[in-house]
């Protein structure tokens, strides 16, 4: 027989102010005292009190000292965490409790302790601790501490902290803080051990990370190398969706042998602001030159060539839209005293451009019938300011000016088949100095021009790799630009454009007037193909095949410019294929010809193989093939000729093996290879590299908690 009652812990005052404050149980049987009123459940026992709620083989309720206690297969549920154990003590006014055996779960891992006592909802004290994230009855690993203290969405304290791997201890701590904040939560990082050539023997990423909140963290960080350096790092980021975000990163480091001092600032910040303006900041600064190429471990960033630093406000403005800019970019591969006349840096300050794009000049009707030829008439307006300044290592050379132009363009199809596009713009820029020394020179220039463009399409069924249908267009087109060769100068003259040249100067996007006709062909062919896949209808572009040239009567020895050509071959989706070459059609020779060809090949699904693991079908794998040569047709260099091959294997459910090789066959040498071995070991994982290159060579092991990867053990030798 079962029991369900509700008993009533007090009553109400004879003001009715106080609410009742009840408790349901339910057992299969039950001892009720009528002295003491103390009750005992038995058998199946269940016990519910607001937020808390018992369930156990037996649970005894004693009335005066409101205690709730329980005993046998206890489950403990409170506020959404549950916990089971061997016996548990309730006191009901403090709500404070104290399990046996206790067995819970948050977050991911499991907690074994001998007891856990409740001090309130925000903190927990636990005795003998063993805590994991591993779900097989026996362990692969877990941690060990004599004392902990939780604090739930916050951070377990724990003295002394040892952790098992298979029941063998491997390391020992005499105090942790584990952050079990969900999201991000402050805390120190793992550092990483190792050694190189280079460096000797060094520990990295020594530090402590600061997650203020979920828009904004730091992480100070520094290494110590035994030979070379100490650094100290720090990174912070920033983001507030829709609003802002950005990052910053700043290093210092001490050279031990020159006892110099070197630094490094980057920082980038985007924001919108509520009027629509958009506020964009990018800084990259170096204490010297070669600070990336002697520091980064990154190959890419030691061969980083310049520095680049702006500030850029943009905003629309009705149908235009504005945008004033800050730009300094510094040459770091320019060394003073090695070639005359390089480049040390440039400043763009400020860099104001505003554009109008194209919009109809008359009204287009809303009846189609109603359209004229005038309504396809379009046009735009584009400006530009610009200050520069730039710094060669012997001299330097200051420039601004404003530029103003305007477009005029049309665009019909005659007939349905043929489009015409005429055009006509006109330019006007004014210096704040021309290279005689006047000041305040300009010229007003126009150009005129004419493209005409058409469609040819064909189709017919064939077999080829499957495709039913195939289609061939053919897309050829024509266009011809006309300059005056005279040009008005601000002194109201009209001047010869040949001229130009001596009188103005040519900085960023400020060209001088041009003159004469060109006439510039274009064909292009493409190849497609429709097929019935999986029961869905599949096109693919197979083919592509791209012509230009160019014609114009001011070339006095060859009037037409060389072919250039680009043929683009996708006949299936694993290969593919890319031409690129120039043809001088005078001398008969073919230039700048380079073939790139990739393939990329896979084959089964892991997922497919039998939970055994024992493997009846082939191993599932990935293969990705480029190769790159640009021949040396009529001179003695060598040629360039380049594989690139990666490879992915998994070879088990377990294990999987990845390989990667850049190699020079001109050279017969590779220029970088590595391979990486990787195993899951439930709810570890490991994984080691080897990496040789002509840069930087050594190996990398790691081995880590799934659920916790800054919980790891790594080591890296390099020769960098």
């Amino acid at each position: 027989m079962s029991f369900c009652l509700l008993l009533i812990l007090s009553q109400p005052d004879t003001t009715g102010t106080e609410p009742l404050e009840t408790m349901a149980y339910g057992a299969d049987s039950l001892v009720f005292n009528i002295n003491d009123e103390n009750l005992t459940l038995i058998g199946n026992a269940s016990l519910e009190h607001k937020q808390m709620s018992i369930a156990a083989d037996t649970v005894r309720y004693l009335s005066t000292e409101e205690i709730v206690s329980a005993a046998g297969n206890v489950e403990l549920s409170d506020s959404g965490e549950d916990a089971t154990g061997t016996a548990l003590i309730y006191h009901i006014p403090t709500a404070t409790a104290r399990t046996f055996s206790t067995t819970s779960f948050y977050d991911r891992a499991q907690y074994n302790s001998e007891t856990v006592t409740m001090l309130s909802r925000d903190e927990f004290n636990l005795t003998n601790v063993v805590f994991t994230s591993c779900e097989k009855d026996t362990f692969d690993y877990y941690f060990w501490a004599e004392i902990m203290k939780v604090y739930p969405d916050d951070k377990a304290v724990a003295k002394p902290v040892i952790l098992y791997v298979q029941d063998t201890p491997v390391f020992w701590l005499p105090y942790a803080v584990f952050p079990i904040r969900r999201g991000r939560s402050s805390g120190f990082t793992i550092p990483t051990i190792g050694s190189s050539s280079r460096d000797g023997r060094y520990i990295r990423k020594i530090g402590y990370y600061f997650g203020f909140s979920d828009y904004l963290d730091l992480l100070i960080s520094s290494d110590l190398m035994e030979k070379t350096r100490f650094q100290v790092t720090m990174t912070g980021r920033h983001s507030l969706r829709y609003v802002m975000n950005g990052r910053s990163r700043i290093q210092w480091r001490r050279q031990f042998e020159s006892k110099r001092d070197r630094w490094l600032v980057e920082s980038a910040h985007t924001q919108e602001l509520p009027d629509g303006t958009m506020l964009r900041l990018t800084g990259n600064f170096v204490s010297d030159r070669s600070y990336l190429q002697d520091t980064q471990q990154n190959p890419q960033d030691r061969m980083e060539g310049q520095l680049r630093s702006w500030l850029s406000l943009s905003r629309s403005f009705g149908r235009g839209s504005a945008q004033a800019n800050i730009e300094y970019t510094e040459y770091l591969d320019a060394l003073p005293d090695t070639i005359d006349h390089e480049i040390l840096s440039e400043l763009s300050a400020p860099d104001i451009k505003y554009n109008l794009p194209s919009a109809p000049v008359f009204r287009t009707p809303s009846d189609p019938a109603d359209q004229r030829i005038w309504h396809s008439l379009y046009w735009n307006l584009n400006s530009h300011y610009l200050i520069e300044n730039t710094e060669w290592e012997d001299s330097s050379l200051y420039n601004s000016g404003i530029k103003v132009s305007s477009s005029l363009s049309g665009s019909n199809r005659l007939g349905d088949i043929l489009a015409v596009s005429p055009w006509l713009k006109t330019t006007g820029t004014m210096y704040h100095r021309d290279r005689q020394g006047h000041r305040l020179p300009g010229w007003l220039h126009s150009s005129v021009g004419l493209s005409l463009a058409t469609d040819i399409y064909g189709m017919f069924s064939s077999g080829f790799t499957g495709y039913s249908t195939l289609r061939h267009t053919i897309s050829p087109s024509i266009s011809t630009s006309w300059a005056p060769d005279r040009y008005l100068a601000t002194d109201g003259d009209f001047h010869d454009s040949a001229d130009a040249d001596s009188m103005y100067y040519r900085f960023s996007d400020f060209s001088l007037p041009s003159s004469g006709t060109v006439v510039s062909f274009s064909l292009l062919n493409v190849l497609e193909g429709k097929r019935l896949s999986r029961g869905a209808i599949e096109k693919r572009t197979l083919a592509e095949l791209s012509l230009t040239s160019s014609w114009s009567p001011q070339r006095e020895d060859e009037t037409f410019s060389p072919v250039s050509a680009s043929l683009n071959l996708t006949p299936t989706q694993w290969i593919s294929s890319r031409i690129n070459c120039v043809y001088d059609t005078y001398t008969g020779k073919t230039q700048d010809l380079s073939i790139t060809t990739g393939v990329q090949l896979s084959g089964n699904d892991p997922t497919m193989q039998p939970d055994s693991g024992f493997i009846v079908t082939p191993l599932s794998w990935r293969l990705n093939l480029s190769h790159n040569w640009i021949p040396s047709l009529y001179s003695e260099d060598d040629d360039l000729n380049k594989l690139k091959l990666s490879v992915n294997i998994d070879l088990t459910t377990r294990w999987a093996l990845n390989y990667r090789a850049y190699y020079n066959i001109t050279a017969d040498d590779f220029i970088s290879h590595d391979y990486s071995i990787m195993r899951d070991l439930d709810s570890w994982e490991a994984i080691f590299t080897r990496h040789v290159s002509d840069m930087d060579s050594g190996f990398y092991f790691r081995i880590n908690i799934k659920v916790f990867p800054d919980i790891k053990v790594e080591q890296h030798t390099s020769s960098f």
